[in-house]
């Protein structure tokens, strides 16, 4: 028996020096060895395990044997979080996506458990990623994609370009990227998503080829210039083309939401305002108003140039489209779109085929 213990005891020794001489081994190298994407490395690692800046502070001297110090932790964390290598990933609302799923079984769904716009707009760009992964598995060379314009729709498409970087052999080849509205904020010209083609236009490691079809007209035009506009030479063939894009990618807003653009420009034009208010308008969806059950095709005095009515979207999904809902809360006031939400779902004719969604605005529809 003794010899038993002597014996498993030498065991657990040996074992002990083994561990001490592979945390040795690994350890070896010193700081000053690491270069700076390193030193993050290991600064964002500790911190995403847990560890308090004071005890990342005091591991990182141990291990490294230096004298590093719990303030040297914040300029390369905030460094990091610039670079976005670290970046907080929300999960899904599980139940009320089965909840949503039940009124509404013919949708693709994903509802986001956030308040905050980017974290819907991560999940969104990570939704095309795996359209686009559907297509080329279809063996498709080339896919067209449009995009509407806003704040929402331009954190979307900065995260979008940013992940295709890391899709190497995954997607089509080449991508085809439309405007399918005009720039609406003359004093926020970035939300045009006409400016969002830059974002593409810097090398790209996965070898995509991009190309890039405008839509340069007047955000908003009276309405009897409309027809004549769209026949116009250099907007033309921006129509034109609209017929070849696969996915429509667009975001909404609520009426009652003083923030909202479209809201804006219509109290420009008292008629215009008034008429959509007597009309019950809910909300708008590439910046076309929208009624309870159906979009309101009212003849205002000014309107958006877009590539499309709204009432022509049903017919764009019949053929195979793919329309896009991006929605989160007011990026500026935090409103939830629980409102115009609904009205989309609750359309005679669909107007979208798949949803990303905030769970603010989503439970919004199913606790009112």
């Amino acid at each position: 028996m003794k010899k038993q213990i002597l014996k498993k005891d030498l065991v657990n020794k040996v074992s002990k020096k083994v561990e001490v001489s592979e945390v040795t081994q690994k350890l070896s190298v010193r700081w000053s060895d690491l270069d700076k994407a390193e030193k993050m490395s290991v600064v964002c690692r500790l911190f995403c395990d847990g560890l308090k800046l004071s005890q990342i502070a005091k591991k990182i001297s141990q291990d490294y044997r230096t004298d590093f110090k719990r303030e040297s932790t914040y300029p390369i964390i905030a460094d990091a979080v610039k670079k976005e290598w670290i970046r907080y990933i929300p999960p899904p609302a599980s139940m009320l996506e089965i909840k949503l799923k039940e009124m509404y079984d013919w949708l693709k769904i994903q509802v986001i458990h956030t308040s905050q716009s980017k974290d819907v707009a991560y999940h969104g760009a990570k939704m095309l990623i795996e359209m686009l992964k559907d297509f080329k598995q279809q063996n498709r060379k080339e896919v067209h994609l449009g995009f509407a314009g806003g704040h929402a729709m331009r954190k979307l498409t900065q995260l979008f370009a940013s992940m295709l970087n890391q899709s190497d052999g995954m997607i089509p080849k080449k991508l085809v990227l439309h405007a399918i509205v005009a720039g609406f904020d003359v004093y926020e010209p970035t939300t045009d998503p006409n400016t969002f083609f830059t974002l593409f236009q810097t090398a790209n490691p996965a070898g995509i080829e991009f190309s890039f079809v405008g839509l340069h007209t007047p955000p908003v035009v009276f309405g009897s210039q409309y027809k004549k506009l769209r026949m116009a030479e250099g907007i033309k063939e921006s129509y034109d083309e609209a017929k070849k894009i696969d996915i429509i990618i667009t975001s909404a807003t609520n009426w009652s939401d003083k923030d909202s653009t479209f809201r804006k420009y219509m109290e420009k034009s008292k008629d215009c305002f008034d008429l959509l208010e007597s009309s019950n308008c809910i909300g708008d969806m590439l910046w076309q108003p929208i009624g309870p059950r159906e979009p309101i095709d009212l003849k205002t005095k000014i309107r958006a140039m877009t590539l499309w009515e709204l009432s022509q979207i049903p017919d764009l999904i019949k053929k195979g489209k793919r329309v896009v809902l991006f929605l989160a809360a007011c990026s500026k006031c935090g409103q939830p779109k629980s409102e115009v939400l609904r009205a989309i779902l609750n359309q005679e004719n669909r107007l979208i085929t798949d949803l990303v969604a905030d769970s603010r605005s989503v439970r919004g529809i199913l606790h009112r």
